[in-house]
């Protein structure tokens, strides 16, 4: 068994299986795509669990503001503490939105066989986006709540120093940020899944903004493949915030 980091609730180790007899099930040829599939199913099972730390970690910080008593009042009355607050409440729900998006185009999709629509590519392109993103921002309020907390965040009696490390794993498992920014950049460059999705917000952003951002997509899309991958995280980072914050205004609309 492995000592790790986090997730010790979920046994690690190495198995060898050794003169082992195996049977297909179905036809070889199709096997890769069943790896994609559940790798897709759980990315999005993924972006739920990054969501709820990312919660988790933000109500634990606000109980401990409410109570922290700093220069006479509570932490959470203090003006920059309020206003981080008011910033990382807008960051998850966004994400939040993002993620139930994903959820809800593999509800219209998960039943599919090859050869994949074009909503499925969609899908596979929001699942990306959202895994990345939702990682993302977990570690990162994780990390904040800790500093809410100051010193005493890193004490095992607190619960932040617990959402912090559990976070670690979230941007890891099932497929790393990089291998979400490059199947990403992928599904738009051959499956033309960008063009999809900003036909999906169209009504949830102004056409200036889209039009600014899909032409920062396709400038990328038509670099040289070296240098294209190697400013992935950059786009990739921008068309997921966009993607999000457009959601949210969907949400906001209603």
């Amino acid at each position: 068994m492995k000592d790790k980091i986090a997730t010790r609730s979920v046994p690690t180790g190495e198995i060898e299986l050794r003169e082992s007899e195996a049977w297909l099930l179905g036809r070889a040829e199709d096997g890769i795509y069943l790896i994609l599939e559940v790798l897709n199913v759980s990315r999005v099972a993924n972006s739920m669990g990054s969501v709820a730390l990312a919660h988790r970690a933000l109500a634990d910080a606000l109980s401990f503001a409410q109570s922290r008593m700093v220069f006479g009042r509570p932490l959470i009355e203090q003006p920059l503490m309020r206003r981080q607050f008011e910033d990382r409440v807008h960051q998850l729900r966004a994400a939040a939105k993002l993620a139930w998006k994903a959820l809800e185009l593999l509800n219209e999709v998960w039943q599919e066989k090859p050869p994949y629509s074009g909503r499925y590519h969609l899908f596979r392109l929001v699942a990306h986006l959202s895994k990345y993103w939702t990682a993302e921002l977990a570690v990162q309020t994780a990390k904040w709540a800790m500093e809410v907390h100051g010193g005493l965040g890193t004490l095992h009696e607190y619960r932040a120093e617990r959402w912090l490390r559990e976070a670690m794993i979230l941007a890891i498992w099932e497929g790393p940020s990089h291998r979400q920014m490059l199947d990403g950049l992928e599904v738009m460059e051959r499956k033309k899944a960008h063009l999809l999705l900003f036909e999906c917000l169209s009504a949830h952003v102004s056409a200036s903004a889209r039009q600014q951002m899909e032409a920062r997509i396709e400038r990328h899309l038509g670099l040289p493949r070296e240098e294209k991958e190697a400013g992935a995280d950059t786009i990739f980072s921008e068309l997921a915030a966009f993607t999000a914050d457009a959601l949210l205004q969907s949400q906001t609309l209603k």
